[in-house]
């Protein structure tokens, strides 16, 4: 009898021990691949920040230098009373139609939200800051969007092409035999010279100094929490590494 006891009892703890071992070997298997994920999205995450905060900075070049132009028109224009005897107003117009959209690189964040493993990211308070981020991003996006389109689409854009010579070299295609301005000189010094569109023309100047000057505070805005939350993300890119 103590003999089956003794046997019974290894073997139960045989058992027990192999299930024990497999289940610690599981977990630890399960640990691993999460860390690696973990990883991975953190990288993803670092990477498409690191992108966005170039595109706002390149943004931001461009606002500042169509805020520049506009400014150096509206300038020239208070002290003459005339569009036509300004330097370049041509050139200076037509640079004012180019525009930027808000920079939407959210690859790694759609890949988190559409698989639901934000619980990958151990640290809580990065988790929920990275989906704060995200939310307020697309909220100015939204902004940023409907001021380019109900705004500068809708009100700007169609004044400012009406009143120019789109001359190609302006938007940086070269051709030496293309010379519109000199064919179409008169009528476009009678379309500057006109009342009425001095009057829509130096309105819509000024609104694109005011969509730039909107649209900027919003690019610097979300780049100051981008490169916040991108110090967390390294900071736990470190520590995960060490």
């Amino acid at each position: 009898m103590k003999k089956y006891f003794i046997k019974y009892t290894i073997e139960f703890f045989v058992i027990f021990l192999g299930i024990s071992v497999s289940f610690w070997i599981n977990e630890w298997n399960t640990n691993r691949i999460n860390s690696f994920k973990q990883l991975y999205y953190l990288e993803g995450l670092k990477s498409d920040l690191e992108k966005q905060i170039s595109a706002f900075i390149k943004i931001t070049q461009n606002s500042k230098s169509t805020i520049e132009n506009a400014e150096s028109i509206l300038e020239d224009f208070s002290s003459t009373g005339n569009l036509w005897s300004i330097d370049s107003i041509n050139f200076k117009l037509s640079r004012l139609m180019y525009t930027r959209t808000y920079p939407d690189i959210t690859t790694t964040f759609n890949e988190l939200k559409s698989t639901g493993e934000f619980d990958l990211i151990k640290e809580k308070s990065l988790s929920s800051s990275t989906i704060k981020y995200y939310q307020n991003s697309n909220n100015y996006q939204q902004r940023h969007r409907s001021n380019i389109e109900v705004v500068y689409y809708a009100e700007i854009f169609p004044i400012i092409k009406s009143s120019i010579i789109a001359q190609p070299s302006n938007f940086g295609y070269k051709n030496e035999k293309i010379m519109l301005n000199d064919n179409l000189k008169a009528q476009f010094k009678n379309q500057l010279n006109d009342q009425k569109n001095v009057f829509d023309i130096v309105n819509a100047i000024s609104l694109r100094i005011i969509v730039s000057m909107t649209n900027q505070n919003y690019i610097e805005i979300m780049k100051d929490e981008a490169e916040l939350l991108l110090s967390d993300i390294n900071n736990e890119i470190i520590l995960l590494k060490d």
